[in-house]
């Protein structure tokens, strides 16, 4: 959740459940969302790195919003993940920007580990905290 003073380019983000204390960046957002394809894709950070020709630490900097892909090196994260390159900057109507002021990144950072049974247990718990609003 984002924190009650919002900075220009800066969200609140939770990354494993961990929560920064800080606001995520739009590097952060897009690693969250880089480990979501790949733990989705069901690949290892060694199998999706050696695809791209890089070493499982570099990958695991971009994941942790540590560092940014390189211009080249989305295009070769996107084909290893089986997704578009917009798909490392978006996830259904969220994008990741600077200056994001919403939930959505706590969200999807949270959600990035998940295999696909935990995804649709949470989509489950949702679908009936939605139902309980009306």
């Amino acid at each position: 959740m984002c924190a009650g003073v919002t900075f220009a380019h800066h969200c609140l983000v939770v990354f494993d459940g961990v929560r920064l204390g800080r606001m995520a960046t739009l590097q952060e957002q897009v690693g969250a969302l880089v480990r979501h394809h790949r733990v989705r894709s069901g690949l290892s950070q060694q199998e999706v790195a050696d695809r791209i020709g890089r070493t499982n630490v570099q990958l695991s900097r971009i994941e942790n919003g540590k560092s940014a892909p390189e211009f080249e090196s989305l295009s070769l994260l996107a084909d290893a993940l089986g997704v578009e390159v917009r798909d490392l900057f978006e996830l259904g109507d969220f994008a990741a920007r600077e200056g994001r002021e919403d939930p959505l990144v706590d969200i999807i950072s949270l959600l990035s580990p998940l295999t696909d049974g935990e995804l649709q247990n949470v989509r489950d718990l949702i679908a009936i905290a939605l139902k309980m609003r009306k």
